[in-house]
């Protein structure tokens, strides 16, 4: 059954309490602990609500039907049919509901929480998407979908799918995880049998495997080599909730602790000297 609020993570319950300082005494602990994802609150907020955010997505999804145009309707032939590849996680699907949920219930992402999140069927559309994905099919270009989500998850992301009105992809057009997050060989067997023209993510790693578990500085020094392919055969879309990038700043070590996580997050601000 789909749900329309995610206001729980499984059995968690959250509790509330008022109080004033005037009950405040010495001799009242007072609980100092940090949300450990309350770092995340702007960018779940901007994502929720910034019309900047909805453009953002409509110019990627605008310039994917324009890109495809132009790759179809040139004279080249093709020896294989066409295809698009998409990523489904904030490319596809708006996941912001379990992030805000993780934020409000000062809880981290867990694999338990996210599976219970995915199994209600109740993510969103990106802005965009919808429209991309009929105006691929009306030129006979295929879609393929290749996500990290698990293989376990592939009847309730078809679901949640189907329902949000996309129900011209089929079900063998997805390829979920089933060992490694790196999509190289999902990718190539896609290209067996397709000419892909267009690859459209979120995450640098669902354009090429260069990308993961890799520094920032290396990530930075891919991305203008790849600069060419950027709104030409590679469309990036906006999430600034969770990443690579933010793997990147943990050096991929996300069983570090929170407040560990948060020193090197701190650290790694780019600031300037007051008074220079």
């Amino acid at each position: 059954m789909k749900i329309n609020h995610f206001l729980f993570i499984g059995s968690v319950v959250l509790l509330t309490a008022s109080c004033n300082q005037s009950e405040n005494t010495e001799n009242t602990p007072i609980n100092d602990k940090k949300n450990p994802s309350a770092y995340s609150a702007g960018a779940v907020l901007w994502q929720q609500h910034a019309a900047e955010y909805e453009a953002l997505c409509y110019q990627a999804y605008n310039l994917g039907e324009r890109r495809l145009d132009e790759l179809v309707d040139t004279n080249k032939t093709y020896e294989k049919p066409l295809a698009v590849v998409m990523d489904i996680d904030e490319t596809v699907l708006d996941n912001s509901s379990y992030n805000a949920t993780l934020i409000k219930n000062e809880l981290l992402y867990s694999k338990k929480s996210w599976m219970e999140w995915t199994a209600m069927q109740s993510a969103d559309l990106v802005p965009g998407a919808l429209e991309f994905i009929q105006y691929a099919k009306s030129k006979n270009v295929e879609v393929i979908f290749i996500s990290n989500r698990m293989e376990a998850e592939l009847n309730d992301t078809y679901q949640n799918v189907i329902d949000l009105g996309i129900d011209t992809v089929s079900k063998s057009n997805y390829y979920l995880k089933s060992a490694t997050s790196n999509k190289d060989e999902r990718r190539a067997n896609v290209a067996d049998k397709y000419e892909v023209i267009l690859f459209f993510g979120d995450n640098l790693g669902d354009f090429n495997g260069v990308f993961d578990d890799t520094t920032v500085i290396e990530r930075k020094k891919h991305v203008k080599n790849f600069r060419p392919l950027f709104g030409d055969k590679l469309i990036i879309l906006p999430n600034p909730m969770y990443g690579e990038w933010e793997g990147a700043l943990y050096n991929h070590d996300f069983s570090a602790t929170p407040e560990f996580r948060d020193s090197l997050r701190m650290n790694a601000l780019n600031i300037y000297s007051i008074g220079k």
